[in-house]
């Protein structure tokens, strides 16, 4: 299935650009193409200061306290003039504002440094702007609006801004008679037209690329857990299990072995009296049990719910919390380090281990990974610290069990009503998993490990396409004020 997925990622999204590449080796052989007689052609272009193509708008309109209007506002790096806010008369400063109108060209004082400007789109039509949006009318004789929207979205048109906007670090505004001053590509208008064509063309096929991306990403997010849930009950597998193997065996074994063991009180597994359930979420195959998830730990212990007083220095000492632990991943992007003092303290009921689980009690809640190792550790937020017996479950298998539906779905039912929704200690033992033969478990882990390889691999594909699409359109602007497209 992933696979799949794969291969259709990358298929539609490079048929949906196709004809995008504006230059290719094959064009150039045989003498001289459409292309080169364009690129010759643009040398000849006009290069106007904006001057002489744009006027100032001028169409200010008195505020009526009693009515409501619609403000505009323009975002950062070319991504479009939109609705701000409905405001009533009443709430604005002032008695008049000016008023836009549909193909107007917009700039933002203090971020057309950052590329806000563009086009007021039609169904902005006779809103209103603040005094920190000055509006031209661009003159249609000689400049197509939609030839300067294109235009204000390179990188040269950016820049261009940002030198005429002057002021210290927090009041650096664009200085109107240095904004005049710009000069921009000129063509005949048929050819701004034709340019204008060529990009709303292929800029159609970028956005198809961009949804077929962002269905096949919602599509890989969706299918790990789907393929988690149909795995841990058995299904794509074999299940010819010797009887010595079943879960009820290995169950026993574990019994026999920790029974007689003084278990602290703070520890909450209980491997020497193992829960078997009547029944759990779905069937199971023969020779699978529904078992509890304090039947197949050794510990399950809650973390010291105090937050301590963190080191400002590096001792080698980790204080983890809840944000460090994500589904599958030990994330050490933030660190917070213990004294030795407090680092025995908060350890002092169990100190974590490689390999055992790390779980979060709340936020977020119910995300499980594993300590790797070299890593010296204490949990001091939100964490409850889960170790396996590996001879009745082994830790990879119970990792995916506590990161799928099935145990999500119950911890999201049993903390339904509480006011902030946590897993409560009392809880934590008595949540249901599937307890395959330890045959059957190393089927799933090895089988989940090379779908999650697939997955991985997926998801470096979309990260790939991604920075490709996001690439695209600044080299077609690029080229097609060059002439080159």
């Amino acid at each position: 299935m992933a696979g799949l997925v794969a291969s259709r990622l990358e298929e539609e999204n490079y048929s949906a650009l196709e004809g995008c590449a504006v230059v290719t080796t094959d064009q150039h052989r045989g003498g001289s193409t459409e292309a080169d007689q364009r690129q010759s052609v643009s040398h000849s272009w006009q290069q106007v200061r904006l001057a002489e193509v744009l006027v100032r708008s001028d169409d200010w309109v008195a505020i009526d306290p009693a009515e409501e209007y619609r403000e505009v506002t323009v975002r950062l790096w070319g991504r479009g003039v939109v609705l701000r806010r409905m405001i009533s008369g009443s709430e604005i400063a002032g008695g008049r504002r000016l008023r836009v109108h549909q193909r107007q060209f917009v700039v933002s004082r203090i971020d057309a440094r950052h590329g806000a400007f563009g086009l007021i789109p039609d169904e902005l039509e006779s809103a209103v702007v603040t005094n920190d949006f000055p509006v031209f009318i661009p003159d249609d004789s000689k400049l197509l609006p939609e030839y300067l929207g294109w235009l204000s979205r390179t990188r040269k048109f950016v820049e261009a801004c940002r030198f005429a906007s002057e002021g210290t670090t927090n009041r650096v505004r664009l200085k109107e008679e240095k904004f005049y001053r710009i000069a921009i590509p000129l063509p005949p208008l048929e050819e701004q037209r034709r340019i204008v064509a060529k990009i709303e063309s292929l800029t159609t096929k970028i956005d198809e690329a961009y949804r077929l991306r962002t269905r096949s990403v919602k599509d890989c997010e969706a299918f790990w857990p789907s393929a988690l849930r149909a795995v841990l009950i058995g299904h794509h597998l074999a299940h010819d299990v010797p009887k010595a193997e079943t879960a009820e065996a290995l169950l026993e074994k574990s019994a026999a072995k920790h029974r007689g063991r003084k278990i602290p009180q703070y520890n909450n597994a209980y491997p020497h009296s193992p829960v078997v359930l009547d029944s759990g979420p779905e069937g199971l195959p023969v020779g699978w049990l529904w078992v509890t998830l304090g039947s197949v730990l050794t510990h399950l212990v809650d973390c010291i719910n105090d937050t301590p007083e963190f080191s400002v220095v590096d001792t080698g000492l980790l204080g983890l919390k809840s944000t460090n632990v994500k589904p599958y991943c030990f994330d050490l992007r933030d660190r917070w380090f213990m004294t030795p003092e407090d680092f025995g303290y908060w350890n002092r009921r169990e100190p974590p281990q490689a390999g055992d689980i790390l779980l979060t009690r709340e936020a977020p809640m119910g995300q499980a990974c594993q300590l790797p190792e070299g890593h010296r550790v204490c949990l001091t937020q939100r964490l409850m610290l889960l170790r396996p017996e590996s001879e009745v479950i082994l830790p990879e298998l119970l990792l995916h069990c506590l990161n799928s539906p099935h145990f999500h779905e119950q911890v999201t039912d049993v903390c339904r009503g509480l006011t902030t929704p946590h897993i409560r200690v009392k809880d934590a033992p008595n949540f249901a998993l599937p307890l395959p033969p330890m045959t059957a478990q190393r089927r799933i882990v090895d089988y989940l490990d090379g779908l999650q390889a697939k997955v991985d691999q997926l998801k470096a594909l979309q990260a790939k396409t991604a920075t490709e699409l996001d690439a695209l359109l600044p080299s077609i602007l690029d080229k097609a004020f060059k002439g080159e497209l």
